[in-house]
């Protein structure tokens, strides 16, 4: 258990103090985060190039490594710090996930992304097992630590999700092809899911789990299968209810964070199905009903969303930050000089996974009535970006 989950059950032995530090360091990177926002868009017009959360993420990093640094002084602000860098994965798995998910199937622009459904299903299908093969190899012929294949495969599944949100955000400001856009943000929204399954298939293999045939493809129908399944089914009786509510604010704004999370944790834990595709598919048929939602609060909802979403990337990238700080000045798993040669040789192998991926599914893509110019397709090549 990590230290906040043991100050949540720990009331005699300064549990309370221990989360009042974590929120004290919180709503210190919360406003951090503000004041950054605030400088880029006002002070520096939005002319860095850098994006909003890799500033949030080098933020945290600098703090972690000024921490790390520290000796000899503890105070609440430190013990925060502390506890933060120890969180439980879990927590940020139920807690996050849910949110960013949800968000970026319910809020998209259906009528825009219809025509690319099935390009997008090449490219997060086929795209993402031709990525996940490259990676495989490179990590068990070039890496030196000896993985087995299975282990580099689950390797290979971590990173061949895509997170191109900088990219769409600059296609949509520079006024290019919206149906590009719409491919590169509904691949990236899909591929986050199938990445996941495959990730979850190979760790059941890994960890012993799934020890025979017969298990794995159960598993693989399980997970492929039944995460949709359960998510067209929920997203339907949400359409039908939401649609019996008018002009409800906040029932209709309050129901849909409500529901990111229910399905998220029904599906993964009840279930045993993918949350991930399961909110995916949930959320894109709430986006294709959307009246379903009062027209009066679509906007303020959306807002909220924004807002919300916001708050959360302050957050996950001040933890990773802090984290990432504290694992390069030796913990245990401590990064070497090595490594660092290692991940400019895999950042190559990952643009080269992903530009055999494009060529491959070249024609299968303009079978399916997406036309690409030559520039289009270089840069849905390139947009493959790592979050």
């Amino acid at each position: 258990m990590t230290a906040i989950g043991n100050a949540t059950m720990d009331s005699h032995g300064g549990g309370e103090h221990a989360i009042g530090t974590v929120i004290l360091f919180l709503s210190f990177a919360v406003l951090a985060g503000c004041i950054c926002k605030l400088i880029l868009s006002q002070i520096l017009k939005n002319k860095f190039p850098a994006p909003f959360t890799v500033i949030i993420l080098i933020f945290g990093f600098s703090i972690g490594m000024i921490i790390a640094h520290i000796y000899g002084i503890s105070n609440d602000f430190l013990l925060g710090e502390k506890e933060l860098r120890e969180i439980n994965p879990h927590l940020i798995y139920y807690i996050f996930l849910p949110l960013l998910i949800f968000d970026s199937a319910f809020n998209s622009r259906f009528h825009v992304i219809r025509p690319q459904i099935i390009s997008a299903i090449l490219l997060a299908g086929p795209g993402v097992l031709i990525s996940i093969t490259i990676v495989a190899v490179f990590a068990t012929y070039i890496f030196p630590y000896h993985w087995s294949w299975l282990v580099s495969i689950m390797f290979g599944s971590i990173l061949s999700a895509t997170d191109p949100v900088a990219v769409v955000a600059l296609l949509h400001e520079s006024g290019a092809s919206k149906s590009l856009a719409a491919l590169i943000d509904l691949e990236s929204l899909l591929n986050d899911g199938s990445a996941f399954v495959i990730f979850m298939i190979f760790r059941d293999i890994v960890v012993g789990k799934s020890d025979s045939a017969k298990k794995i493809i159960i598993d693989i129908v399980k997970f492929t299968i039944g995460g949709p399944a359960f998510g067209i089914a929920c997203g339907i009786i949400a359409v039908i209810v939401l649609n019996m509510v008018h002009n409800k604010l906040e029932v209709e704004i309050i129901s849909t964070f409500g529901l990111a999370y229910l399905i998220f944790y029904v599906a993964d834990v009840e279930l045993g199905v993918s949350a991930v595709l399961a909110l995916v598919v949930m959320g894109l048929f709430m986006a294709k009903h959307k009246y379903c939602i009062s027209s009066h609060v679509q906007l303020p909802m959306a807002n909220t969303w924004r807002i919300i979403i916001d708050f959360a990337n302050i957050l996950i990238f001040n933890i990773t930050g802090i984290i990432l700080a504290h694992s390069l000045i030796g913990t245990k798993t401590t990064i070497v000089a090595r490594d660092f040669g290692f991940s400019i040789l895999l950042y190559i192998a990952l643009h080269l996974g992903r530009l055999l991926s494009a060529i491959v599914l070249y024609p299968f893509i303009r079978w399916s009535g997406v036309r690409l110019s030559w520039k289009e397709h270089m840069v849905l090549i390139w947009s493959g970006l790592r979050g």
